[in-house]
């Protein structure tokens, strides 16, 4: 127990602080093109990011990308953000998983409402409901009953370097690092949880279907037919003036972060462009389709955008498989999903009734605060949810 409470803490000043600052916060320094610009780097400076990277994809094609400020602000290498900048999109990678399960349903090789334990070397089964199978549908869908323990998982996982061989010994009683509270108090079905091990457990599974692993049928069967050929896995494969920095803000100073490589790489762990990425939102856009690719049917496409229990609510939003949505108060309803990385963030959307989409990756984000600590900064919430809205309201002028 000793040794787990230093590796979480290990972890935790690992994700949330370094001991140099090199960048202060003293205004955006991009060259003010137009009022649009103008907004964004108004904006930019009230939400405390130091870069951003946005698209518009319209009519199953990107109209328009743009880079703004500084991906790096070491004064030793500034380099500005393009829409070539690589950043961590964490949590969208949900998105991608689902796409890989969703063409081995296409395959014939597992059906949605198949118990995930036919496909696993353990039985999974919520220890509390035992006679209940856990589904791939429940799983995307975040309906499995597994709790929202990511940092825990982290620990074991990325920290120790517990191997997945090992989840068993995670998700069971009597397990080595078993506890009850990896488990809700309901049944799977009953109720939505919005969970990263879902994910990592769907990956597991693959790769006893496919015998190959996550990473590599990914690249092969996602990122390759869809010319996404700077997307990773894994911060090794670029060139350090390739990666965004990440950036803790702190009154006024700029941290930092290191470029860790997590291990939960189907919940979180997708490393890409926007000029990468729009591919992938171009196919959610055009019913699987991209370039004259098809790496999804028209009708699993749908199947992802509808939502699975439409009776279970998270936070106002309904989930399908990668991808969740709401409908606003004017009428209109917004479907995506976003990501959040210590030090970065991201944001895929599309509006449905005319299938525009937007991406938009920025690299600055205190992940401890906002999720451990409960107490995200609103300043930063507003601005990017008015550069959200700037983004569409330019999308309607093209």
């Amino acid at each position: 127990m000793k040794k787990i409470i230093i590796s979480l803490l290990i972890l935790c000043l690992i994700l949330s602080t370094t001991p140099i600052a090199i960048g202060i916060e003293e205004g955006i320094e991009n060259e003010v093109a137009d009022d649009f610009d103008a907004r964004i780097e108004e904006l930019m400076r009230q939400g405390h990011l130091p870069s951003i990277a946005v698209c518009i994809v319209k009519n199953n094609t990107m109209v328009w990308a743009k880079g703004y400020g500084y991906a790096n602000l070491n004064p030793l290498n500034k380099r500005k953000a393009t829409p070539d900048t690589v950043y961590p999109i964490a949590s969208i990678s949900k998105s991608v998983c689902a796409v890989a399960i969703m063409q081995l349903y296409e395959k014939g090789l597992i059906d949605l409402d198949d118990d995930v334990s036919k496909y696993l070397p353990f039985d999974l089964k919520n220890p509390k409901f035992p006679e209940v199978n856990i589904t791939f549908r429940m799983l995307m869908a975040h309906q499995s009953s597994i709790a929202e323990t990511t940092l825990r998982f982290l620990l074991y996982f990325t920290v120790l370097k517990i191997p997945y061989s090992q989840l068993d010994d995670y998700f069971l009683p009597g397990g080595s690092f078993y506890s009850s509270k990896v488990w809700n108090d309901y049944s799977p079905g009953e109720d939505v949880c919005y969970s990263t091990q879902n994910n990592e457990i769907l990956s597991y599974a693959l790769q006893q279907i496919t015998n190959q692993s996550y990473t590599d049928y990914c690249q092969e069967n996602i990122f390759e037919p869809l010319q996404m050929y700077n997307t990773s896995f894994y911060f090794s494969d670029y060139d350090k003036d390739e990666l965004a920095g990440l950036y803790l803000w702190v009154r006024g100073v700029y941290l930092p972060m290191p470029h860790i490589e997590p291990t939960y790489y189907a919940g979180g762990g997708v490393k890409t462009t926007i000029s990468d990425f729009s591919h992938f939102l171009i196919m959610h856009t055009s019913g699987g389709v991209y370039d004259g690719v098809q790496i999804l049917s028209e009708e699993s496409v749908e199947e992802m955008h509808r939502a699975q229990y439409p009776d279970s609510l998270d936070e106002g939003y309904n989930h399908g498989f990668g991808w969740y949505f709401k409908t606003h108060p004017d009428g209109e309803t917004y479907g995506g999903h976003g990501g959040r990385h210590h030090g970065a963030a991201a944001e895929m959307i599309m509006r449905y009734s005319d299938k525009v989409g937007i991406l938009f990756f920025w690299n600055q984000f205190a992940f401890m605060r906002s999720y451990i600590l409960k107490n995200p900064l609103p300043e930063e919430i507003e601005a990017r949810r008015e550069i959200i809205k700037a983004l569409f309201d330019k999308a309607d002028e093209l």
